[in-house]
């Protein structure tokens, strides 16, 4: 809001209520994006290690693989008469064998619990890590600048509500609690309107007790009840009196 509030009391009563709204718009998008950051974060701590646990056993299965070929070229070669050698290098190739059908049987269950399949697994495995860490880092930029903007607005509510201070403070409340309704409802219409079938009705719920937090609507709301029952109690010990015309005077 850059232009100048006149300084009265519906003129600042509408500015602050503008400017709640909008809290509520910045609360609302930066509870989307964290939202967002925390289901990427979640999918990156599992695909980082798997992706970790994936490159070793594809590492393990080439380095067996040449090995057990080693042997069974070594063992190919070997003259029949080498009969202790045959039999070593028998054992040591049924070993790395049994070994291989192992580690490949981990790999499988491994991208069979990602969704990944042997073919497409080399390729696109970090490809997705990569998008996923792309998307989170939009992501952590958007939420630097929406932080940005609602810092802004909560300095210029602040600023108004100094401005406020020689309203009477009951009269101030009821002039904004007047039109908070239409304000509220212009909030959600444009988060619907944005995110159609993505809107969060829960998440707009957390973004109005937040924005209520930061305002401490629930101290404000309280003073001025006080202050309603002070005046009415005192308004019962000293009625105002009556002219002889019927009239309060």
């Amino acid at each position: 809001m850059t232009q100048t509030v006149k300084n009265t009391l519906p003129a600042i009563a509408e500015a602050m209520e503008n400017l709640r709204k909008n809290l509520r718009l910045f609360c609302y998008q930066l509870g989307y994006l964290r939202k967002g950051k925390e289901r990427l974060n979640a999918s990156l701590n599992t695909l980082r290690p798997a992706l970790t646990q994936y490159n070793q056993l594809a590492k393990d299965i080439r380095d067996k693989t040449k090995e057990r070929r080693s042997l069974l070229s070594e063992k190919k070669s070997l003259s029949a008469v080498h009969v202790f050698r045959h039999q070593e290098l028998a054992a040591k190739i049924a070993a790395l064998t049994e070994d291989l059908e192992e580690l490949r049987s981990e790999k499988n269950l491994l991208l069979a619990s990602l969704a990944y399949s042997e073919e497409n697994a080399a390729d696109q495995f970090p490809k997705d890590i990569a998008a996923m860490e792309q998307n989170l880092k939009r992501l952590e930029e958007q939420e630097q600048k929406y932080s940005a903007e609602l810092d802004a607005a909560l300095n210029e509510y602040a600023g108004l509500r100094e401005q406020a201070q020689g309203f009477d403070p009951v009269q101030f409340y009821e002039a904004k609690q007047a039109i908070r309704p239409e304000k509220e409802q212009e909030a959600e219409s444009r988060v619907q309107a944005v995110y159609g079938e993505k809107y969060s009705p829960i998440l707009m719920f957390d973004s109005q007790k937040t924005v209520s937090c930061m305002l401490n609507e629930d101290k404000e709301r309280q003073a001025v009840r006080r202050m309603v029952r002070q005046a009415q109690k005192e308004h019962r010990i000293f009625p105002r009196k009556k002219d002889d015309k019927g009239q309060e005077r």
